[in-house]
This record gives structure tokens, sequence and C-alpha cells, in this order.
């Protein structure tokens, strides 16, 4: 149920492996959230229309969300792991992107024709 979703003015040609970053940041997020990597969701979406800080150097907008492990602690934690594999498969400087952290209710997460809530009784 993690998913990791990356926007970046990178042109995709520029992208030397876009299968090998996108597996990288899959393991990632399964090794910093403790969820089988069999639920994570990675998705890099390139070419787009950015500017960070005034400028349009290479630069990104990502979100993740998880259901639980998220918090203060936990967040730092993700931040940690995912920023240097960003920077090596994507190129983007740790202060040219912001990760927003969502802690996802069960109730608002489907999978399978129902939702969390229903599959973990929570």
């Amino acid at each position: 149920m993690p998913t990791l979703k990356i926007e970046t003015n990178i042109k995709e040609a520029d992208i030397k492996d876009m299968a090998g970053a996108l597996k990288e940041l899959s393991k990632a997020m399964a090794e910093t959230t403790g969820k089988p990597e069999t639920y994570v969701g990675v998705q890099i979406i390139p070419n787009q229309n950015m500017i960070f800080g005034g400028s349009d150097a290479p630069c990104g907008q990502a979100a993740f969300m998880c259901i639980g492990k998220m918090g203060v602690e936990e967040n730092k934690k993700h931040a940690g792991a995912l920023y240097p594999v960003i920077e090596k498969q994507l190129g983007i400087p740790s202060d040219r992107m912001y990760i927003s952290f969502t802690d996802a209710p069960t109730s608002e997460l489907g999978f399978k024709g129902t939702t969390f809530h229903a599959i973990l009784g929570r």
C-alpha cells in the first residue's frame, strides 16, 4: 500500500534507466516502510513544466502515501532512504524537491474491489 509519485522536469530521454530507477525506488519504499514490496507502487512522471526556487534546473515534487508507518520520526527515516536514491537515479538534488507524506486511513484506500478497512478489519 505504500506509493511514491515523483513529478519532475527531467526529460524522459535523460533518465538513463527508468526501469532501474523504478525498481530501486520500489525496493527502498519496501525497506523503509517494512511493507512487502508486492504492495508498493512507484510512479515517475518526467517532462513536467516545473520550477523550484525560481530556477528550472532539475527539480521535482513527490507524494509518499502509506497506511501507517508514518509520523515525525518515521518520515525522517523515509526521507533519508529516498532522497539519495532519487538523486542517484534522477539527478534531482535533495534541496530541489519536496516530499509530501500522507498517512492514509484504511477506509480511503481501495484494493481488489474493496478497501483496506475491509481487508484488514480496521
